[in-house]
């Protein structure tokens, strides 16, 4: 008899676990979500799997803004390349409950992490889990065109931390094929 406590203790440890957020990517101390409101330039993506972050791959995008929403949700705008065409498409990401960590949902879940939050940067973390297994992007954001020595820096950091190869990053700063609010 005294192995089905033992049973419904596992179960109940199994089910907290499964609802837990499972990215382990620490988030900026004293994150605000309406730190990261406004409109942004994308200046670098890096990847576990270069392949989503190069021309036509499915995580190659233009972020343009972030908004919060009244619910604590975040709409990220962006563009990417559709037809040779430059489109505009969002995502919401909904609050996990650890202040700068949501969650969407594309080609699997996604965990979005704000690890680094400056006046004129941010940098992101997204965490992909789906059944083939994991795929992580980190990606750079300026407010201006120009991006900050202190961004940069966080930014080389963090893919440093996460195992993403600097030939596996893609400066998209002077990228022809660049999309934007502006681009056909």
């Amino acid at each position: 008899m005294p192995t089905l406590p033992l049973l419904f203790l596992s179960l109940g440890l199994g089910l907290a676990r499964a609802q837990q957020d499972e990215s382990q990517v620490p988030a900026q101390p004293g994150f605000h979500p309406k730190q990261v409101e406004g409109f942004w330039y994308t200046r670098q993506l890096g990847s576990t799997d270069r392949s989503v972050i190069e021309e036509g791959g499915s995580y190659r995008c233009y972020m343009s803004s972030i908004r919060v929403l009244d619910n604590g949700n975040v709409n990220v705008t962006y563009f990417h390349r559709q037809n040779g065409r430059c489109v505009e498409d969002f995502y919401m990401g909904e609050p996990t409950g650890s202040p700068g960590r949501y969650t969407f949902q594309y080609e699997g879940l996604n965990y979005l992490t704000f690890v680094a939050v400056g006046d004129d940067f941010v940098v992101i973390d997204l965490e992909n889990h789906k059944d083939s297994g994991q795929l992580i992007v980190a990606e750079l954001h300026s407010r201006t065109p120009l991006a900050s020595e202190l961004g940069q820096q966080a930014y080389d950091g963090h893919t440093h931390r996460r195992g993403i190869q600097p030939g596996d990053i893609v400066d998209l700063t002077a990228d022809p094929a660049r999309c934007s609010a502006s681009s056909p």
